[in-house]
């Protein structure tokens, strides 16, 4: 039986967080089989309030066996086998072909968002949240070096960068893709395996953070304390 890891049920902020990775993916594996109500949670974007039914146009490929109703992370409810790219539930306009821009000084932009994201996944390494958060605002030009193209050289400086919101992740996934779950034309060079933190807790609960598994997309949360969790910067366009 194949299962969509992607979907989260209100019932996981109930659930004891956990140390071991293969609990953890586990755990999202568990709840995406139980959705049964939506997480309620408010919203910071005015586009996650959207919420799309099975029957809207263009979702002829869903295949939902247990007549279940699926929601995303932020209680909308989703197709429960959605195999496209999830921007195209949250945006009434095409997608752009190509989706990413190489800026050539160390950064990729995203043509749909805008949004500048760090080509060098892995330049910051496997931190905590809180460090994580320091780390993404500490980023400048002439970082992550030396291969010189992925060395930062965009004229940026300290304060320029931040993690990204779990919405601004989300927009990022293709779930018909896997390894990672980004569109075809997606041109960063390397995803290690693990979760990349997002700068948004759970609501009433502060010491949890949302987090992607890029390999697959799925999303789950992570305790803050966790040094584990991967860091992806993004910053806005200086124009």
């Amino acid at each position: 039986m194949v299962i969509k890891m992607y979907l989260f049920s209100s019932q996981s902020s109930k659930k004891k967080n956990t140390t071991s990775l293969i609990e953890h993916i586990g755990l999202c594996l568990i709840f995406s089989l139980f959705l049964l109500q939506p997480l309620h949670l408010s919203s910071s974007n005015a586009i996650e309030n959207n919420p799309l039914s099975e029957h809207d146009d263009g979702l002829a490929d869903i295949v939902n066996p247990f007549k279940s109703t699926c929601y995303d992370w932020r209680g909308n409810t989703i197709p429960c086998d959605f195999r496209r790219p999830y921007a195209e539930l949250l945006f009434d306009k095409p997608i752009p072909d190509p989706r990413f821009r190489d800026n050539k000084d160390g950064t990729v932009t995203d043509n749909l968002t805008g949004l500048i994201w760090l080509k060098n996944t892995t330049c910051l390494g496997m931190m905590d949240w809180k460090d994580a958060i320091l780390a993404a605002k500490s980023l400048k030009d002439g970082d992550c070096g030396p291969d010189p193209a992925l060395t930062l050289s965009d004229g940026s400086s300290a304060g320029d960068w931040r993690l990204p919101s779990m919405h601004e992740l989300c927009l990022l996934i293709d779930y018909s893709k896997r390894n990672p779950a980004l569109p075809d034309s997606y041109i960063f060079p390397d995803f290690p395996s693990g979760y990349y933190w997002s700068a948004t807790t759970l609501d009433h609960h502060p010491g949890l953070v949302w987090i992607v598994y890029m390999e697959s997309g799925t999303t789950c949360y992570e305790g803050v304390k966790n040094h584990a969790g991967h860091i992806w910067p993004v910053r806005g366009s200086k124009e």
